[in-house]
This record gives C-alpha cells, sequence and structure tokens, in this order.
C-alpha cells in the first residue's frame, strides 16, 4: 500500500473496520514506513483526548419509554385519497402563485419603472437633436466650427446631453442606496 492508502484508511484500520487481507497489508505497511507509524499513534493520540474531553450524556431513566409512547402515538400515512387531494391543493396554490407572479413582473407599472430613464435620455436626445440642428443651420457656419462638419455637431450635442443624462442617473440611482 501506499502512504496516502494508509492515511485514507488509518481510521477504519483503527476501529476494525477492514478486511483480514487490508489489515495485514496495513500492518506490513506501518512496519516499514515510520512517516505512517507517526501518523498513526498522532490518530490514536487524537482519539483518545477526545474520548477523554468528550462528556457523554446520560438519558433519563424514562427516556426510551417515552421515545416509545411519541412513536406509538404519530398519526398513521395518509391514505392515498388524502395524498392526492393535498396534492391537487399544492398544486392549485402553486399555479396561484405563478399567475400572481406573471401579474406583477408584467404589470405597466413594473415596465414603466425599468424603462423611465432611457425613455427619458431617448427623448432627451431626441429633443436635442431637433434643437442642436436648428442651431447649425441658423447661427453656425463652417468658419466658426474651425473645420468640423456642420452636420456632425447634432450628433455631438445629442451624444453629450445623453451622456450628461446617464452620469445623472448613476449618481442619483446610488445617492438612494446609501
Amino acid at each position: 500500500m501506499k502512504c496516502e492508502e494508509i492515511e485514507n484508511k488509518i481510521l477504519d484500520y483503527q476501529d476494525n473496520r477492514l478486511s483480514l487481507v487490508q489489515q495485514a497489508e496495513m500492518e506490513d505497511h506501518l512496519a516499514g514506513c515510520a512517516g505512517c507509524r507517526t501518523f498513526a499513534r498522532q490518530i490514536r493520540q487524537l482519539d483518545a483526548a477526545l474520548l477523554a474531553g468528550v462528556k457523554v450524556p446520560v438519558l433519563s431513566a424514562g427516556f426510551e419509554r417515552r421515545l416509545r409512547d411519541r412513536i406509538q402515538t404519530v398519526p398513521q400515512a395518509a391514505s392515498e385519497a388524502q395524498r392526492a387531494e393535498r396534492k391537487r391543493q399544492l398544486q392549485a396554490e402553486f399555479d396561484a402563485g405563478l399567475t400572481r407572479i406573471a401579474r406583477q413582473s408584467f404589470a405597466w407599472a413594473s415596465v414603466l419603472k425599468h424603462l423611465r430613464w432611457p425613455l427619458l435620455a431617448i427623448a432627451a436626445a431626441c429633443l436635442t437633436w431637433c434643437f442642436a440642428s436648428q442651431l447649425t443651420v441658423q447661427h453656425l457656419n463652417p468658419q466658426s466650427l474651425d473645420g468640423l462638419p456642420s452636420n456632425l455637431i447634432p450628433v455631438l450635442a445629442a451624444c453629450a446631453v445623453f451622456l450628461a443624462i446617464c452620469v445623472l442617473t448613476r449618481t442619483g440611482a446610488n445617492a438612494r442606496r446609501i
């Protein structure tokens, strides 16, 4: 046997739970391996220390009688009809719970709660796009843009507003958590 096998089977060996062949192999290995002998001795010492330190509770005189009485007074197993009825009741409760969960998770209030910030961001981006494009046409010219294409201004303005809303949304969400 290898040392690893000895370590795995040492408790079974000390409790006499090995076959005669395995016991003989264990004893042969322990006779020739000082490391495993030391390990076996340490395990025996640990067992002795645990037995000395652990107090086994003493059961009262009437414990066994009371236990038998309680076992005998346990109600008999339910009949097949009772089990079928209980199964039907549990299935009905389960189905009602699933329906309640489905109603709650697809309620408009729940949907709007989750979509309010993205919808606000989209609305702000659309408004920014409209006003920025008018600003570009009426107030900006190629010289004032310093070489920047004039059709890029609405896109940049919309992105800036969108990012600002996202940052404010995150800041507000983090503030609510704190």
